[in-house]
């Protein structure tokens, strides 16, 4: 894995930025809503300038998300992706449910090296029109 380029820590949650994506790990006990994902599509917006990334949540804690927030990022021209990753049974069901709402590329991974492994892949993807 590169180093860090960015590292913001947010009341809700801790980002690490890297060339082609962004590791969240969302506090304990948050609520995730539409309010933080549009500062986060802002927070992105402004770190990635343009380029194609993919959006990780290492899902290390207990929080809850509104599946609804997943309904509009299709409109982040340069988001080619969102990834879960967790080891916990009930947060990959979770996962899989949101995945429903997802109109974007959305992969569920035990690992944090599949997530990135499928970032790459998603990202050639954009890129080529596929």
């Amino acid at each position: 894995m590169e180093d860090v380029k960015r590292k913001i820590e947010l009341e809700y949650t801790i980002l690490e930025f890297y060339d082609d994506y962004v590791i969240s790990r969302v506090r304990e006990g948050v609520v995730f809503s539409k309010k933080q994902v549009r500062d986060l599509v802002e927070v992105c917006s402004n770190f990635f300038e343009g380029r194609d990334f993919v959006y990780i949540s290492e899902r290390v804690t207990n929080y809850n998300v509104d599946p609804t927030i997943y309904l509009n990022l299709d409109l982040v021209e340069n988001l080619a992706g969102i990834a879960i990753v967790s080891s916990k049974t009930s947060s990959l069901m979770m996962a899989g449910f949101e995945q429903n709402f997802s109109k974007v590329p959305y992969g569920i991974f035990l690992e944090l090296e599949e997530a990135l492994d499928w970032k790459d892949e998603v990202i050639n993807n954009k890129k080529a029109g596929l």
